[in-house]
This record gives C-alpha cells, structure tokens and sequence, in this order.
C-alpha cells in the first residue's frame, strides 16, 4: 500500500478541471484508480498518455531504474 500512497502524493495536483477535461487519482486498496472525463478524444488521449507516463516514471523509480 506504501506505493500507491507515494504514486498519489506524486500524482497531487495533476487532477484537477482544465477547459477540456477533469480528472482524478485515488487509491482503492492497493491500487491507484484514474478516472478521466474530455470533452474530445484527443483530449482524452493525452491525459491519459500524462498518467501513464507519470506512473511509469514513478514506477522507474521505485524499482531503482531496473527493468
């Protein structure tokens, strides 16, 4: 649960209502729950490929860059 605390606190602040769209990061268990509303699908794609990214990054981290 350590992890989706430390993804959360590091995803602070991303969630938040722009023009095209809103989003939010919680945890449910021991997981981190996205949830996403846009206007357009290209909006869509991009706040996803943000989470994404940021998730990976923090994953990268986590396991000390090793893959």
């Amino acid at each position: 649960m350590k992890s989706a605390e430390d993804a959360l606190r590091a995803l602070r602040g991303e969630g938040e209502k722009e023009g095209r769209f809103s989003s939010r990061a919680y945890r449910a268990g021991k997981e981190v729950v996205v949830e996403a509303e846009c206007s357009d699908v290209v909006a869509l794609r991009a706040t996803l490929n943000a989470y994404l990214r940021y998730l990976q990054a923090i994953e990268g981290v986590k396991d000390g860059g090793q893959e």
